[in-house]
């Protein structure tokens, strides 16, 4: 039997495969009420204390909450099955919400305000599990009342992976992200350099450019920085690979990235002329440098092995020198050669080149004559200071 003031219900599916359901264009931007912002922040609050990032508030998500509580209400039932005879999932994309990842319900009824509504969903295993998924970084909250109901007040909470439009609660509207340098993840970045932002549910899936020029939005998502759009290499809903604009003045910059036309996520990073940084192999900022070695600028062979090993190099001879050739980013826009400086194992080495790839965008090239001194050291570190900027430390290893 069940009683008025206790009654919950559980209902949540992982949607993991799949394809997304059409999206249904809904005008009407819904809001959160004193007591639905209540529910919300005991939810994050709880999430916190368990080491889990905060959820935000879908348009999506509320309009469908709000049209199950409502429909709850008016037609004195409880149940997920809404009486059009939808499930969740497929009421969730009649709102607008049909996007491939992960989701759940938690419906409640017999309360109308959040402390007592929030008890019943925590003291039941199942509705726990829901609002502690690491997997949902979005929700949709709603309540309703009917006096001739059953149980008078109705909830519906509505969870998601993907962060799609936001609704503004709280003065905050978006999630904070964290931006650095691709190739060492020094948090300054340079015009024309390869960067990489941080965040949760910052793409609903994962997609990489295939052609160029680079494009300025990709699988929906777009990047701004300083509020100009930066050429996109690879989305995913954890990271976003770009160029920095050419045009980005140094000083601390805003990043935002937005998903169409609204912003979901933002954060700051400083703006440097140059941000020197070397690419390795490991794409760890540390250890063997992802480059190459020649000594007549046709024939070249790495630096190091596939797992990360280095390869014994030679520095060849007076008459023909090996070169090393590393690649970086953030490294293009030095002032001049004189203040571009290469020790390797302590040695000051000779540079040749430095300048943008011919080929890869964002990725600048670094040529140094490897000096004879050097010759049976083994394993020795390469430093790379440019404008008196030091670059990640890299390590390679001199033969015989």
């Amino acid at each position: 039997m069940v009683r008025r003031g206790n009654s919950i219900h559980f209902f949540l599916f992982l949607l993991v495969l799949g394809l997304a359901m059409p999206v249904v264009a809904i005008a009407q931007t819904p809001t959160i009420d004193a007591e639905e912002q209540g529910v919300l922040k005991l939810i994050n609050d709880y999430r916190a204390q368990n080491g889990l990032g905060a959820l935000r508030v879908s348009a999506a998500l509320t309009r469908a909450a709000d049209w199950m509580s409502a429909d709850m209400a008016a037609k004195n039932y409880f149940n997920h099955t809404d009486s059009a005879g939808r499930d969740p999932f497929t009421r969730m994309a009649a709102f607008g919400y049909g996007y491939n990842t992960f989701k759940g319900e938690n419906i409640a009824a017999g309360y109308g305000d959040a402390a007592r509504t929030f008890n019943l969903w925590r003291n039941s295993p199942s509705h726990n599990a829901a609002m502690l998924n690491p997997n949902f970084n979005v929700l949709g909250i709603s309540r309703a009342y009917s006096a001739t109901t059953t149980y008078k007040w109705y909830w519906t909470t509505n969870f998601g992976g993907f962060a799609d439009t936001l609704l503004p609660v709280g003065g905050s509207v978006t999630q904070n992200v964290r931006t650095v340098n691709a190739a060492s993840y020094a948090q300054t970045i340079a015009p024309d350099s390869i960067v990489a932002t941080f965040g949760t549910g910052i793409s609903q899936s994962t997609a990489s450019a295939n052609s160029l020029p680079l494009p300025l939005t990709l699988n929906g998502v777009t990047v701004m920085v300083n509020n100009l759009s930066a050429p996109l290499l690879y989305v995913s809903p954890t990271q976003i690979n770009y160029v920095v604009p050419t045009n980005v003045d140094p000083g601390v910059a805003t990043v935002k990235v937005m998903s169409g036309s609204t912003e979901i996520a933002n954060g700051t990073v400083t703006i440097e002329t140059v941000s020197p940084s070397i690419f390795t192999i490991l794409s760890s900022g540390k250890g063997v440098p992802a480059a190459q070695v020649t000594a007549d600028g046709v024939s070249f062979q790495p630096v190091g092995n596939s797992d990360g090993t280095p390869r014994v190099l030679s520095v060849g001879t007076a008459a023909k020198p090996n070169f090393l050739v590393l690649y970086g980013t953030g490294l293009r826009r030095r002032s001049s050669m004189t203040n571009v400086r290469v020790m390797i194992g302590g040695v000051q080495a000779e540079v040749s080149f430095l300048g943008a790839h011919s080929r890869l965008v964002g990725v600048d090239q670094l040529n140094v004559k490897l000096p004879e001194s050097l010759r049976g050291r083994g394993s020795v570190d390469v430093v790379v200071t440019i404008d008196g900027k030091t670059a990640n430390t890299v390590t390679i290893n001199i033969g015989n």
